[in-house]
């Protein structure tokens, strides 16, 4: 399972799995939603981490393990900053990566100032 976001649970067989750009391009969404993350945890007093924010967003979807651990990693990576912060952080690590994965229109994205 998960080391960074163990509370994960195995997904039935047959529910949707995005990989790839489409994966990533749903947590870029999910994270650009929300106002903040938080770290360490799927969801803590109605807040979610970059994982749990779309989880949260799209209930009905499975996500590979590789796939959480490197985004909880992103999202733990700077403990002391603030969840305002820490969402800016992500969203530019998940601009970077989409670029990456050959979406040109994410590589000058501005950051959201929400």
């Amino acid at each position: 399972m998960q080391h960074l976001r163990p509370e994960c649970k195995q997904a039935d067989p047959g529910t949707p799995c995005p990989t790839n750009g489409t994966a990533y391009l749903l947590v870029y969404n999910a994270v650009k939603a929300e106002s903040g993350l938080i770290r360490g945890r799927l969801h803590d007093k109605g807040m979610h981490c970059a994982i749990g924010s779309t989880f949260t967003a799209q209930p009905n979807i499975a996500l590979p393990t590789n796939f959480i651990d490197e985004v909880a990693m992103v999202n733990d990576s700077a403990p002391t900053v603030s969840p305002r912060q820490r969402r800016l952080i992500v969203l530019r690590w998940l601009r970077w990566k989409l670029n990456q994965l050959g979406m040109p229109g994410f590589a000058s994205a501005p950051a959201s100032k929400r």
